[in-house]
């Protein structure tokens, strides 16, 4: 049934299987930055209520597609079926517009948090220490983020929160043991003192920059996973009696 060596045939498929292990690995990629984000998202939550987690949610989803959709085309590959790498080649195209459209709300999203941030943390400090669960909250966030306050840890010594005035909560601290908030200014080498909002858009910043980079390689990997699909779906009808 073949018209013509094999060895043309043998590059294309070696070249589509290199794309499509690309695709797999961004895959998992994607699975695990949203997977990330979302577990850290979580541990802030009370924090930034008015935030939809949706964004995580989404990029997880992305990511599990993808890698789906490569074992697809890897299976489309070996029966050398122009049928299912068409499907996979318009499956693909759909990915790569979603992708987009997660690129732009991912940014949006961004901007959005850190805006949210700022405003609930303030709100939150003169409601600390008789709201329980917000307590806690703002507790986890200064532990995880290493942080104090929500600009710096000054934002703490004029709140009347449970501890004297000119202290941090205990959370604030480097080793959190009983009363190493107080006296905050005088012995502030054993808090922390940058800000938790800064300290958050910075967790942010690093995570879409490691997005983009994945989305980056996934895209071009998408490109070129098209460039292939085309050539072998050219070479299959061109050297095969049917298919």
């Amino acid at each position: 049934m073949k018209k013509q060596s094999p060895d043309k045939l043998i590059c294309i498929k070696g070249g589509f299987f290199f794309v499509i292990l690309l695709f797999w690995v961004s895959g998992i990629a994607l699975i695990c930055l949203g997977a990330s984000v979302q577990m850290k998202l979580s541990d802030i939550s009370v924090v930034i209520t008015q935030t939809s987690s949706g964004a995580p949610l989404v990029l997880t989803i992305v990511g599990m597609v993808i890698f789906f959709l490569s074992g697809f085309g890897a299976v489309a590959v070996i029966k050398e079926s122009s049928i299912l790498i068409k499907s996979f080649t318009g499956l693909m195209l759909l990915v790569f517009a979603i992708e987009i459209i997660v690129g732009i709300s991912a940014y949006s999203y961004r901007d959005t948090l850190q805006r949210n941030v700022l405003r609930s943390f303030m709100k939150m400090l003169d409601r600390y220490g008789t709201d329980k669960p917000l307590t806690r909250g703002v507790d986890g966030v200064q532990q995880q983020f290493q942080c104090c306050g929500a600009r710096n840890f000054t934002d703490w010594l004029n709140i009347s929160a449970g501890f004297p005035p000119g202290s941090v909560p205990p959370s604030c601290c480097k080793t959190v043991k009983l009363k190493c908030g107080e006296n905050a200014r005088a012995h502030s080498d054993r808090i922390y003192t940058q800000g938790c909002v800064m300290k958050m858009q910075m967790w942010i910043s690093d995570h879409v920059n490691v997005i983009g980079a994945v989305g980056v390689g996934l895209g071009f990997s998408q490109i070129f996973g098209i460039l292939f699909s085309c050539l072998l779906v050219k070479f299959l009808q061109e050297n095969y009696v049917s298919l």
